[in-house]
């Protein structure tokens, strides 16, 4: 997985007053088997992981 790029972004999502929050907690490599491997910075509080395709870093930060 070193130097490879991610297939995820793995998120949770925080439901605050103002609507939903979403945080990125790590990343998600897929192998060949069809296994996913998960990568967390932080353990979500709901224990809900949302995975997503990673943005391109060039796309603004308000933009999914």
């Amino acid at each position: 997985m070193k130097g490879k790029r991610p297939d995820y972004t793995v998120n949770t999502v925080i439901t605050a007053e103002n609507g939903d929050r979403w945080r990125e907690i790590g990343v998600a490599f897929a192998s060949d088997r069809g296994t996913i491997t998960i990568l967390l910075d932080a353990l979500p509080v709901s224990g809900k992981l949302v995975l997503t395709p990673p943005r391109d870093r060039t796309t603004s930060a308000g933009e999914r």
